[in-house]
């Protein structure tokens, strides 16, 4: 409560609390006068009023309502999920016991998941006061598949199952045991490379930005020197902005995504080694021959920007933006429900009277228009039979090019195979020919040396006569 002082008596000052001098009295208008909008008469300034009434503090309280939030998050916690996807052997596992300082694998928690390509885990970590629930999604064997065009399948379904989920639960009369496990972001590792990017991390990166804050990562950025890396860098940049790929284009503060773009995608170096550096320090690094690669130096990766963006500044940003996203999500899917409850009440008008209740036009509705319909096992066996269907019809595709390929291939070789049968012929013709002639020749040099040998001219020549 604000304390009251008493204000000095002199003749000439009036009395603080009079009418004339209160400032929070205003006269009441005439009988017959237009009675002025609040918004239009200028609020007194604070400091004034309350060295007008001689107040001692001015303060209410307003300020500690920060406080009063801080302890309000300590007392209930966090929730947070994170998706790692890329291919094996980019370093997630030791990227995440890099994130938190600790071996994860010693506190983790085995959950049976719904989705057999999908590893599930959840720790309970605790840092002061604060409690967190920490939920990683892992694909192992991602992209190693002999057909690996849908491996970023498991990870969209288990998204978008737990957004239907959370909506169905906020959709029941009790909500006192709702369940949040949405995912809030998804770090996608790429493989550290000079070339672009592969077609599997474009489609997937392009799948999963449309759900959920994506964060692309060079993973073991060590291999690349910093030019290289630099140029790595610039072309996924090009490649994400051509393939309208965003990076938590979910997230509202335009200055928090100044400072992701600045820096993505975040060359990253895990390791939970420790060593001690030119200065005698004890710093977790990579050791080589030539040197070291240290963890937590901004020269030598982005691991401390990374973390200030998942932890220690703007985590909080993350889980808003999901909640904005979901919101965005649940407008869509209220919306198509009601599009096929209309639908259906055009294709089966109900009969309504007109002294019908409340009551019984939402048993109409409901009945129209289940709450089951949108989390129902024929939507995914649908959804399941349609990229059946859709595989089925590339891979039909794809084998009726290959089959014409090899009989043109074939086509060809036996046009081929005519030609050069032709060329034999008319070679082992002309052989022919050739060895009549040589014969001929022959036959015909020694019928001429026969007839000479048995001239008298030659002979008398040859016995001198």
């Amino acid at each position: 409560m604000p304390v009251l002082s008493s204000p000095v008596k002199t003749e000439s000052s009036p009395r603080p609390f009079s009418p004339s001098n209160n400032p929070f009295l205003t006269k009441s208008p005439a009988p017959y006068s237009r009675p002025v909008s609040k918004r239009l008469i200028p609020r007194p300034d604070f400091d004034e009023v309350s060295a007008k009434v001689g107040l001692v503090s001015a303060k209410v309280g307003l300020a500690s309502l920060p406080v009063q939030h801080e302890r309000m998050c300590n007392r209930k916690g966090a929730k947070f999920t994170m998706i790692l996807a890329g291919c094996s052997g980019t370093g997630k596992s030791t990227f995440l016991n890099t994130l938190f300082g600790v071996p994860l694998d010693e506190h983790k928690e085995e959950t049976s998941s719904i989705f057999f390509d999908i590893m599930e885990r959840k720790y309970e970590l605790t840092e002061g006061n604060f409690d967190l629930q920490l939920t990683t999604v892992d694909v192992p064997g991602f992209g190693a598949k002999m057909d690996y065009q849908y491996s970023w399948m498991p990870i969209v379904k288990y998204i978008d199952h737990y957004f239907r989920r959370y909506m169905l639960q906020e959709e029941q009369p009790d909500r006192s045991k709702l369940e949040d496990n949405r995912v809030h972001v998804c770090l996608y590792f790429i493989q550290p490379s000079n070339t672009s990017l592969s077609a599997l991390d474009l489609e997937s990166m392009k799948e999963i930005s449309k759900r959920v804050n994506l964060i692309p990562i060079v993973a073991r950025s060590d291999t690349l020197n910093r030019d290289e890396l630099m140029e790595f860098k610039n072309t996924i940049n090009k490649t994400l902005a051509a393939f309208d790929i965003g990076v938590c284009k979910f997230i509202s503060d335009q200055e928090v995504i100044d400072k992701i773009h600045s820096v993505s995608p975040y060359a990253v170096v895990g390791s939970n080694a420790t060593f001690e550096n030119s200065e005698g320090k004890l710093v977790r690094a990579r050791k080589y021959h030539w040197g070291m690669v240290e963890i937590e130096n901004p020269e030598h990766c982005d691991f401390l920007a990374l973390r200030e963006i998942l932890i220690s500044e703007h985590m909080l940003d993350l889980i808003q933006s999901t909640e904005a996203h979901y919101n965005a999500y649940r407008r869509l899917c209220l919306r198509d429900r009601l599009e096929r409850a209309a639908d259906n009440a055009f294709r089966q008008p109900p009969s309504l009277d007109d002294d019908e209740d409340g009551l019984a036009s939402y048993f109409l509705y409901k009945k129209s228009s289940p709450w089951s319909t949108i989390m129902s096992q024929d939507d995914v066996d649908a959804e399941d039979a349609q990229l059946s269907n859709e595989v089925r019809k590339n891979l039909e595709e794809y084998v009726r090019k290959t089959e014409l390929g090899i009989k043109e291939w074939r086509q060809s070789l036996v046009r081929k195979q005519a030609e050069f049968n032709e060329d034999l012929k008319s070679i082992h013709i002309r052989i022919s020919e050739l060895r009549n002639e040589c014969h001929r020749l022959k036959n015909g040099c020694s019928k001429e040396s026969d007839h000479d040998a048995g001239s008298p001219l030659l002979k008398n020549e040859y016995l001198g006569e």
